[in-house]
């Protein structure tokens, strides 16, 4: 089908017809973005914790810009991107980010809201190690792959909370990771502390009271070991929404 071809403006009218946007768009909510296209990771965006792994940018080698995260060989060693401890259900925050995994079998990897920037290696906010769902994170809700689950299948992608220090019943979306598959996750939090999982664009769960409602928390992504060999995560974008503050 051939493309269509617009001016280069568009007119947004309302019901009489008449334009009802004046001067520049400007978005409603909070917005937070990294295309990684910067020849560093920014410190001023995001809180780094490294341990035996490495995070690198190099925005000249991977085409639009990509984080690449190498796991050492230490089995179960993790690391951790974080921003500050700015976003809330209350006001409806959103995290979004699109990821490849090389090695479905030999990593986890983690997208979400977390009550801390980092948990002591090699704890991850929630995770299958050692085979079933755990908690070090005391409210965390995200999505997950770990090649450690044996609850749901090691490239099984499920929906994951702890409201409290209590972990709440998983959703498994139904759809396994496949090695040098790109997955865009998202979580949507609202102002019960309750969240909806997505994963390409489409809803496969919803838990009720997720997390303890009112929490600061952080976009976090982690990342771990589940074998002795180095292997790759890359990530695309990130992105997060919330309401203004009022």
């Amino acid at each position: 089908m051939p493309g269509l071809n617009i001016d280069r403006e568009i007119e947004f009218r309302n019901k009489t017809h008449k334009p009802n946007v004046k001067g520049p768009m400007q978005e409603a909510k909070v917005h937070f973005h990294d295309h990684f296209t910067d020849d560093a990771l920014s410190g001023d965006s995001w809180l780094s914790t490294v341990t035996n792994h490495t995070h690198a940018v190099n925005h000249s080698t991977y085409a639009g810009g990509q984080l690449l995260i190498t796991t050492d060989t230490t089995d179960n060693e993790s690391s951790f991107i974080a921003t500050p401890l700015c976003w809330e259900d209350d006001l409806n925050a959103i995290a979004e980010a699109k990821i490849l995994v090389t090695d479905v079998s030999a990593v986890y990897v983690f997208l979400g809201f977390s009550d801390a920037t980092f948990e002591a290696t090699p704890d991850t906010p929630i995770d299958y190690s050692g085979g079933t769902l755990a908690a070090a994170a005391t409210n965390a809700v995200g999505i997950l792959m770990d090649g450690d689950d044996t609850v749901n299948g090691a490239s099984s992608i499920v929906g994951v909370g702890v409201l409290a220090g209590v972990l709440q019943t998983a959703d498994d979306s139904a759809t396994d990771w496949a090695d040098g598959e790109w997955h865009t996750l998202r979580v949507e939090l609202g102002p019960a502390g309750d969240a909806v999982f997505f994963l390409d664009g489409v809803s496969f769960g919803q838990m009720a009271t997720a997390i303890t409602s009112g929490t600061k928390m952080c976009v976090i992504i982690a990342a771990a070991n589940r074998g002795s060999s180095a292997e790759t995560i890359y990530v695309d974008r990130v992105d997060a929404w919330q309401d203004e503050e009022v």
